[in-house]
């Protein structure tokens, strides 16, 4: 579980409790127009531009946001792999079809099958390293998903303030109402920036982040299974493989 984004959440939730009851965050800050244009602009813009794959991919990774935490999945591989190396310098590399499939979402039981199907390290480090960059890339789009509506949530909470601002010529002959439609389409701005700067820019980071993580990961376990397949010892595929927990 990744607790940095819980706290956050909470962190963001507890901030706007203490602005409703200490009176820092009033109901003129409701605003139905600024919301229909700026999610709706958002959300019409990232479907004529985006393809649906990764749109719906970024809904589902928020999920593993919460939930998984990539720094506890490196300290659970490291233990595996030296108890691999272990079985293989006792029994083979045949020891290596009975790796735990649930290690790394099943990366350690891939390359763990294409060590015994080609016994060729070679062959196996330029197959699982093409895996590797291909799932950084696909997880970098879905990164690029939140960058996109990073920016495109400010341009329209100003395109809802201008829409406002016309309003508001309109009914310069009133001057008694002109100060709260002013309010009112001002606050279209104020959405589009917190919706980029509290939800999309810091979840296209932490994605950045987690691809990092899961890179470093898959490096490592490609790296200790190379290790074994050359026949090293456990203490030598501990040790080199430490390095990735620094």
């Amino acid at each position: 579980m990744d607790f940095s984004t819980i706290l956050g959440v909470i962190a963001f939730a507890g901030l706007i409790f203490l602005g409703v009851s200490t009176n820092q965050i009033s109901a003129s800050l409701i605003n139905p127009h600024g919301v229909f244009v700026v999610l709706g602009g958002v959300f019409v813009a990232m479907l004529i531009g985006t393809p649906l794959k990764y749109l719906v991919k970024s809904v589902t990774e928020l999920k593993a946001l919460m939930l998984d935490d990539e720094t506890a999945h490196l300290n659970k591989a490291l233990p595996a792999l030296v108890a691999l190396a272990e079985q293989c310098r006792m029994r083979g590399l045949s020891a290596l079809k009975d790796t735990d499939r649930n290690v790394a979402d099943g990366f350690l039981a891939r390359v763990a099958d294409a060590a015994l199907e080609y016994n060729d390290s070679n062959f196996v480090k330029q197959v699982m390293e093409q895996e590797i960059n291909q799932a950084a890339d696909e997880m970098n789009e879905i990164a690029n998903v939140y960058r996109t509506m990073g920016i495109l949530a400010p341009m329209f909470g100003l395109l809802g303030t201008l829409i406002g601002i016309i309003s508001v010529l309109k009914q310069l002959s009133d001057p008694e109402s002109v100060g709260p439609a002013m309010g009112v389409a001002i606050t279209s701005a104020f959405y589009g920036i917190l919706l980029a700067n509290m939800f999309c820019v810091p979840i296209a980071g932490k994605i950045r982040a987690r691809i990092w993580l899961r890179v470093k990961l898959k490096s490592m376990i490609l790296e200790g299974v190379l290790e074994i397949m050359k026949g090293s010892i456990p203490l030598v595929v501990e040790r080199r493989l430490q390095a990735y927990l620094v």
